[in-house]
């Protein structure tokens, strides 16, 4: 037992983790260059365009600058815009974005395509970067948030997850310090509402009212804005186009080896859509419910961010493998409190799990029709909850 314990010490120890960050990071980057020289006419091998995902947002800003901002949920326009930004391009990637993220992508559509992509990503990786790094003060602390394999995802796919993640970053660098100016950057979390859903609970219940106004002026003002560019009519069409999101996602239209939620990891063990759904919610109280409990036992604590940004992953049914690199926060702060307070090698062993899975989730789920997604993600959770429940207990001892 000793020495099975001793293993796993040597197997946990700083300079070995550094040695995997440098690993997943070099596989991490020969794939990004493999997939560049792959590239003819910005078209992949599949036709997919560079950027993926972010062809969707260049179009829609494209048509908000024509004037014609509710095109986008039209399919055949925003196709066209597709074929406009890259030529020859096949691929049909659909807006389900609210307007808030339309002012945001307005501005991307005022250059060509490829340099508008390289911007886009560009300054969201570093705003991640300094973000994260002032959270995480540690020598390793840069080389571990850029090997994260979930930002290489997040860059391939021309996606925002990169920005959520530094804007939520910093509203927990500022929460104690500068209320009002955490509040702000969770009111900008508005372009992607769905991972704002659970904070202005947890704010309620542990009484943080400053951070809470800040963050609700803050969103009024977002959506304001946009009523007054886009209109309301805008606003309708997003809310009526959930229930085609909805539809594509029960006829099993989307990549269900990237979706890492429990409705889909559900689905493709062989369970009906309609359990599948039903299980998603009564996981998704369940967990709300905890968080809850968390929030007004232990106020904004480490553990507690944690924990909150987990269940804002593990409530959403519609969730992509690239929206994982919200969790380098969780997995941040978990990693600063084992290091600091000492863990279990179980805890130990599902930290790295967390950071290699985003590497390996969609290739296990595609060749053997399973996600871990799921299952890591609710361990980060169980384990944010776990060592908070446990510092009350030794606060609550005599």
């Amino acid at each position: 037992m000793a020495e099975s314990r001793n293993l796993y010490s040597a197997v946990f120890e700083p300079d070995r983790l550094r040695l995997y960050g440098c690993f997943i990071l070099g596989i991490c980057l020969f794939r990004a260059i493999a997939l560049i020289s792959s590239f003819d006419n910005m078209l992949d091998t599949d036709n997919s365009p560079a950027g993926y995902d972010f062809i969707t947002f260049w179009s829609a800003g494209y048509l908000a600058l024509l004037g014609t901002p509710e095109a986008v949920f039209v399919r055949e326009r925003i196709v066209e815009i597709q074929q406009l930004a890259v030529p020859g391009n096949q691929s049909v990637f659909l807006w389900h974005y609210p307007p808030t993220f339309m002012l945001l992508s307005t501005t991307f559509a005022t250059i060509p395509y490829l340099a508008s992509y390289f911007l886009f990503i560009g300054s969201s990786f570093l705003f991640y970067v300094y973000s994260l790094k002032r959270l995480f003060d540690h020598p390793y602390a840069i080389l571990l948030i850029v090997a994260y394999p979930a930002v290489y995802l997040t860059m391939v796919h021309g996606q925002n997850s990169l920005l959520s993640t530094g804007l939520l970053a910093c509203a927990i660098f500022y929460f104690r310090s500068k209320p009002l100016l955490a509040g702000v950057f969770i009111g900008l979390l508005a372009f992607k509402p769905q991972l704002g859903v659970l904070i202005p609970l947890v704010l309620l219940v542990s009484q943080q009212w400053r951070v809470f106004f800040s963050a609700a002026l803050t969103t009024s003002l977002f959506v304001g804005l946009s009523f007054v560019v886009f209109g309301w009519e805008l606003w309708e069409m997003f809310f009526q186009n959930m229930s085609v999101v909805k539809s594509v996602m029960s006829q099993g239209f989307l990549l269900s080896e990237k979706m890492p939620s429990l409705y889909i990891t559900l689905k493709m063990v062989g369970l009906t859509d309609g359990f599948s759904f039903g299980a998603h919610w009564v996981m998704a109280f369940v967990v709300v419910a905890v968080l809850v409990w968390l929030w007004y036992r232990c106020g904004p604590t480490n553990m507690a961010f944690a924990a909150l940004i987990s269940a804002t992953l593990l409530i959403l049914p519609y969730l992509f493998d690239y929206e994982m690199t919200l969790l380098s926060i969780p997995i941040v702060l978990l990693a600063m409190d084992v290091a600091q307070k000492g863990g279990a090698i179980w805890e130990k062993i599902i930290l790295v799990s967390a950071f290699v899975t985003p590497l390996i989730l969609a290739g296990i789920g595609q060749n053997f029709n399973i996600q871990i997604g799921f299952p890591v993600i609710f361990a980060l959770f169980v384990l944010a909850v776990s060592r908070a429940a446990s510092k009350l207990r030794e606060e609550a001892a005599p």
